[in-house]
Parts: C-alpha cells; structure tokens; sequence
C-alpha cells in the first residue's frame, strides 16, 4: 500500500473515532479525557471571568536589581510562563523566605526555581495529587485538571539537581492531607494545584494554616486564565480582610498577597 493510502486510511480512522469522541464517547470518561488533551494541545484557555484585583507593575513585587538564577528556564504546558518564573524568583531571592510550601508540583520546575533562590538555608515542601487519585478528590476538579495530574512524573526537573535534598516531595490531595508538623512554620506559600474554585479557596485556607499568625507571602497562579482560581481569588480579596494585599502582576497570571501587613 503507498504512502498516501497510509494517510488516507490513517485520516478515516481518525474521523471516525472524532466523531465518536465528540458524540456519543461524551458518556465515556477515556472519551472525555482525550478532549482534554486535544484542548491542552492547541492552547485552550478556559478563563473567561474578568479578575478584579488591582494590578501593580512586576517592579513593585519584584525589583529588578535583585539578582537571581533562572533554572529550567524552557517552558511546556502547565508551566508557570518565563516572566512568572522571574517574578516568583526574584520575589524570594529579595524576601528570603526559609520555609516554603508549593501545592501542586507538576514537573518541578517551579519547585526547583524556588529552592535555588530562596538561599542556601531554605527549604521547600511541594505537594501534589497522585494520579491513582484523581477519580476520587475530595472537591470537584476543574474541567482540564486532569490533563496536569496525568503526567508522566511530578517532580522530574528537580530529580538530581543540586538543592534536590532541600526539596521534600509529599504526595496527597490538598483538601483532605494534614500537615500538623508544618502548619505555622511556612513564609511562603505558592498555590498552584487544581483549578476550581472549591480547590483554590480550600488551598487558600490551607496557606493560611502552613503561615500561621506569623504570616507570609502567598502567590496564586493562574488568576485571570483560568475562572475557577479568578472566581476564589476574588472572593478572597472582596470578603476577608486577611487578603486584602492581594494583587494581580501585571503581564502575568500571578496574584500576590503579603499576609504579614
């Protein structure tokens, strides 16, 4: 058979299994995943809730003169963006925080970003769902979730490098795990796992807990992209007077809130 009858027969089989995907495979979760992965493919940005929060410029986060090392720095789907990574970089190397907790780890990249700026003393704890898990969270995932759970291993920028053993990997979902020998120890915390609202609030009172009376910076990712983190981070800001430094960074999907004011 020649190549274009390859092609041909490839493309039919492909329709064919599109249309089932897009019709009737609908009941079917294996179905419904593969439209997930086919909107992860070409870009699909779900946010559509216009954010309310104040926007400040990066250098009133984040000044520029502070110096800091970019690891990682080439970006796949489901990183945070390069301007972000700076931002969350220089962020920590100015503040210096020695304790810190991510929710939601993804490849590492992030995490691995954190531990190299933070400092020599730091620290990081980073949490993520297990993908066995992820038919049975304790709060509704938002519809692209699970595209970033199912991934071939959380983690992997980090494995092997040098601050790798400041890095601590738990595993578990954020709104059921306790972490009674962290909670009021943290001076940062990066929110970053699932991306309902149900999940960002609940993530939202767990970095409360891990900062404690002392507080901290928390930084939320995705704010303004995805509606579910645009929706909780907002409501966070317009009815609790704990978060009412928050601000969204302009050029980013960073929200930023400085709890020890």
């Amino acid at each position: 058979m020649s190549r274009a009858a390859h092609f041909v027969q490839r493309w039919g089989f492909t329709l064919a299994r599109t249309v089932e995907a897009l019709t009737v495979g609908v009941v079917s979760k294996p179905r419904r995943r593969l439209i997930d992965v086919v909107c992860a493919h070409y870009g699909y940005a779900p946010g559509r809730v216009r954010g309310r929060l104040p926007v400040v410029p990066v250098a009133q986060v984040a000044d520029e003169a502070t110096p800091v090392q970019l690891r990682a720095p080439d970006a796949v789907d489901g990183n945070v963006t390069t301007l972000e990574l700076l931002v969350l970089a220089r962020l920590v190397a100015l503040r210096r925080p020695r304790r810190l907790f991510e929710i939601g780890t993804f490849d590492g990249r992030t995490t691995l970003n954190l531990a190299a700026n933070a400092g020599p003393e730091a620290h990081v704890w980073t949490l993520d769902l297990p993908p066995t898990a992820v038919d049975a969270t304790a709060l509704p995932l938002a519809p692209h979730d699970r595209h970033y759970v199912e991934k071939p291993a959380a983690g992997a920028r980090f494995a092997g490098a040098d601050v790798a053993g400041r890095i601590t990997q738990l595993w578990g979902d954020s709104a059921r795990i306790a972490t009674p020998d962290l909670d009021g120890t943290m001076d940062f915390v990066f929110v970053d796992g699932a991306h309902s609202r149900e999940y960002v609030l609940s993530d939202a009172a767990m970095a409360r807990r891990l900062l404690g009376t002392r507080g901290g910076v928390v930084a939320f990712h995705d704010y303004g992209t995805w509606d579910g983190v645009t929706e909780a981070v907002d409501l966070l800001a317009a009815g609790d007077p704990v978060w009412r430094s928050l601000r969204a960074v302009a050029g980013t999907s960073l929200a930023i809130a400085d709890l020890t004011r």
